[in-house]
């Protein structure tokens, strides 16, 4: 086996598993807050909430990510996202679960996984060879589309097994797998970054570069011009989905599961799975 697949691979499952139990972790919060309020109104504040910060904050954190450490900042949001979630299987735990601390976990993950999944895209074209560049980009792909579908059942299984803040320990658990691989392996940087120590550039400057450099480039304008719209015209309405299940329907968790596998099979099938994976972050690769 080529060196790099070991490295790359084992980071590569640790992302995922802790993928996994972040899908569960995301499906229970959301299905408790339905229950608990059965508010439109909350459920579309906590979906805001929940993409404000990669929105707003990720063209600057991607600047800052090249001046960073990327293994540390990879083991840093993991590991404060983690922390976020055994917050929360606390709350559940002793009962003083309120609605507030929704959006203080929406916005906290949102934070870290902008900083995670920006290091890990980063990190990815160091720690493959360029042939390979399609083949792994590929894996991701299916990869998401594959847990948008099966995620979702596996939420309202796990909603039926175990209490809310067993499911938040899970979510715990599982990112030590994404963590422990990236203290045995390097992550490399990039050559311009190591010869320019002491960060000469200017942050801001290479900020507008990076923004010159996406302008002159009038697919890739079209093309984000193309998610923003999908993004802002879908996902308010499939935020109101277990809304529709509970009062519309009377169902339980494994209707929304179900209804929730159906609804991205058809957007899938319809030819917008991949973009709505790229403009949802490519959690592939993050929380």
């Amino acid at each position: 086996m080529e060196p790099w697949r070991a490295r790359f691979f084992t980071i590569w499952i640790g992302q995922f598993l802790s993928l996994v139990g972040s899908v569960a972790a995301q499906f229970a919060l959301v299905w408790w807050i339905t229950k608990e309020t059965g508010s439109a109104t909350v459920l579309a504040t906590a979906s805001l909430v929940a993409m404000a910060p990669s929105i707003v904050l990720r063209p600057f954190i991607g600047v800052l990510v090249d001046r960073l450490s990327r293994k540390r900042v990879m083991i840093l949001s993991d590991s404060f996202i983690a922390l976020v979630s055994l917050w929360l299987a606390y709350l559940f735990w002793t009962g003083t679960m309120e609605i507030w601390h929704v959006y203080v976990v929406m916005l906290a993950r949102s934070f870290g996984g902008a900083f995670h999944h920006t290091a890990m895209s980063a990190s990815v074209t160091l720690l493959v060879p360029n042939r390979h560049y399609a083949r792994v980009e590929g894996l991701n792909q299916i990869i998401d589309g594959g847990l948008g579908i099966v995620g979702p059942l596996l939420g309202a299984l796990l909603v039926a097994l175990l209490p809310l803040h067993g499911i938040m320990l899970l979510d715990f658990a599982t990112a030590a797998f994404a963590v422990l691989p990236l203290f045995v392996f390097a992550i490399p940087q990039p050559e311009a970054m190591a010869d320019e120590a002491g960060g000469k550039r200017r942050f801001w400057a290479d900020f507008r570069a990076g923004l010159r450099y996406v302008l002159a480039w009038r697919g890739l304008v079209a093309l984000c011009g193309l998610l923003i719209v999908l993004n802002f015209a879908l996902s308010p309405a499939f935020s109101l989905t277990p809304l529709l299940v509970v009062e519309g329907f009377g169902g339980e968790a494994a209707m929304l599961g179900w209804l929730t596998r159906r609804s991205v099979s058809a957007r899938c099938s319809g030819g917008c799975c991949s973009a709505h994976g790229a403009a949802s972050g490519g959690r592939s690769s993050r929380r």
